[in-house]
């Protein structure tokens, strides 16, 4: 019985968080000797969610940390009742620009983008996607952990720019066949 309650609450703290968490912060918050504890109840979870053949999954990204999420495929459709604001395509635009040429010097971002750039950043870095370090006259951005986890990229930028090249190509492909 205090293995299904251990479980239980692991559901919860990772529905509850709605962003990546460490297994060493699961370990003290279930009150569990090992992150090797954790770990068997991650995956009895997650079996638990895959045989019920639930909309939910429990992925895990990189620092060894785990999020509670929807399938790709149930996101689309779940999207018009999500409370969490929205990316439009100027600020996905400006955002993909970011995350491909960082660290990008705000002048740039501005250049490639517009005017309306500017705005795109304020709402980006308040939603935690990216971070402006201001050195001297120069603004520099990049790309958060947190826009990383979020789109089940790497935090290593070589690898990022490689999944992002990917990621691009095939939403033009999309496009060229529709």
């Amino acid at each position: 019985m205090e293995e299904e309650g251990k479980l239980a609450e692991l559901e919860a703290i990772l529905y509850a968080s709605g962003h990546p968490v460490s297994l060493t912060t699961l370990c003290a918050h279930l009150r569990l000797d090992s992150e090797k504890e954790v770990s068997d109840l991650i995956k009895e979870l997650s079996d638990a969610y895959e045989k019920d053949e639930s909309p939910l999954e429990i992925s895990e990204v990189t620092g060894g940390r785990v999020v509670l999420q929807l399938k790709p495929d149930y996101t689309k459709p779940a999207r018009r009742f999500s409370r969490k604001p929205l990316l439009t395509a100027g600020p996905l635009r400006t955002l993909s620009y970011v995350a491909y040429h960082q660290p990008v010097e705000q002048k740039q971002v501005a250049e490639a983008r517009g005017s309306q750039a500017y705005k795109h950043l304020k709402a980006l870095e308040e939603m935690g996607l990216i971070m402006r370090k201001k050195e001297g006259r120069v603004t520099t951005i990049s790309t958060t952990n947190d826009f990383a986890d979020y789109l089940g990229l790497s935090t290593d930028r070589t690898s990022m720019r490689r999944q992002l090249r990917s990621i691009f190509r095939r939403l033009e492909l999309r496009e060229i066949e529709r």
